[in-house]
């Protein structure tokens, strides 16, 4: 008979990984993830020194969500005596008259209806206390909240499999799900539960809960049963830039920082590389996995280039890597936490291209799905049922600037 898994998980990134440990914690032992690379690959979206993690948020759905998020990332510190949190502080700076003075507006209303203490900093004191920046105009809002950080994303994954591995979970690198089917009760044979079958290209594996945390690869996957929205992913791009001063630059000295102006621009002090990193969401570039290129673009390097020459002129050194990476991205730009629609057993686990500082939590919301059905947190706006994605009239939104 073919061996019948308590649940396989598809994909072995940030939420994969973090879903994989979190159901072994629940005391599933016969969990299998499933990996189509090899564990830590470049292919997504989960490989890279960083991923901010802060209160700061433009949605009471994740406001909601963040004191907790900050408690799942103490406890898998505390369970793997790693550090995978990387607190420094926080700015978000915006200029009057841009389209970033609403954001920040949000921002603040967020964190007081969840209690979140931060600072208000007017031009002169935002320069007194980092005088690495240059703003010439007058008229400056920013927000500091010291609690903001980074999240080692590349660690805390390894760190979420090493520990669920640990604890017995079997992980299958090269091992690309190339189709899920669920099936009722008893088409296994009399008296069989219902459950989903996942084709490799090593046979048909069963199990009775699947966890799709497939990213960029979903459709592929979800289509065939009936998925109602599209996945878009776009490419993106980082860079490193070593500073001609560095100490200014350091942990400790510099926050991580949000610029939002026209474009939503952001970066981090020197660490994983002796450098600084900045990008800014670009969205322009639609692509497909097929079609996505690991080839930085001159032009998007140039631009966030001269972004430092402007505003943080001693940060612009030389540049040490650059990267291309994918988002991917629901019609709203919301997360999906729930079960496919029609299929109680296959439970979708979708980020959308912004999950990094929650990708533990979300890991442990839908291993609450899978065990009991429900979550103790606040993830109705998560749905999978929600008319973003099931009313084709609705337009995609994708710059929420979360």
């Amino acid at each position: 008979m073919t061996a019948r898994y308590s649940t396989i998980v598809i994909g072995a990134g940030a939420i994969g990984s973090a879903a994989a440990y979190w159901l072994a914690k629940r005391g599933q032992r016969d969990v299998l993830v499933l990996e189509q690379f090899a564990l830590g690959h470049a292919h997504g979206a989960s490989n890279d020194h960083h991923r901010i993690i802060r209160h700061s948020y433009h949605d009471d759905a994740y406001g909601g969500l963040t004191r907790a998020m900050y408690d799942n990332w103490a406890a898998l510190e505390e369970a793997a005596g790693q550090r995978v949190f990387v607190r420094t502080g926080g700015l978000d700076i915006a200029v009057e008259g841009t389209p970033g003075t609403e954001s920040l507006e949000r921002y603040r209303g967020v964190m007081d209806a969840n209690g979140v203490r931060y600072e208000t900093l007017d031009r002169a004191e935002l320069l007194a206390r980092f005088p690495q920046w240059r703003i010439p105009e007058e008229r400056v809002r920013a927000t500091y909240q010291e609690e903001t950080g980074f999240i080692d994303i590349r660690r805390a994954t390894a760190t979420h499999i090493a520990l669920a591995q640990g604890l017995g979970v079997e992980v299958r690198e090269r091992t690309p799900a190339r189709a899920i089917e669920s099936f009722e009760a008893g088409a296994e044979g009399p008296g069989s539960a219902a459950g989903v079958r996942v084709r490799t290209d090593a046979g048909t594996l069963v199990a009775d809960r699947v966890v799709v945390c497939a990213a960029s690869w979903t459709d592929e996957l979800l289509r065939p049963l009936g998925q109602s929205w599209r996945t878009t992913i776009t490419e993106e791009q980082v860079v490193y830039v070593r500073p001609r001063e560095l100490k200014p630059f350091s942990i400790g000295e510099f926050p991580v920082w949000v610029w939002h102006g026209e474009d939503f621009t952001y970066g981090f002090p020197t660490y994983g590389e002796v450098a600084v990193k900045l990008a800014r969401e670009n969205l322009s570039r639609v692509v497909t996995q097929d079609t996505r290129s690991a080839i930085p673009h001159a032009d998007e390097t140039a631009w966030l280039l001269a972004f430092l020459r402007k505003r943080l002129p001693a940060a612009a050194g030389e540049v040490v890597l650059e990267k291309t990476c994918p988002y991917d991205m629901t019609p709203d730009r919301d997360f999906i936490l729930d079960a496919m629609p029609g299929h109680p057993n296959v439970i979708v686990g979708s980020g959308a291209a912004h999950a990094g500082k929650f990708c533990g939590l979300l890991g442990e919301i839908l291993s609450e799905l899978v065990v009991s059905g429900r979550s103790q947190y606040p993830i109705d706006a998560f749905r999978a049922d929600r008319p973003a994605l099931t009313d084709p009239s609705i337009p995609p939104v994708f710059n929420l600037r979360g």
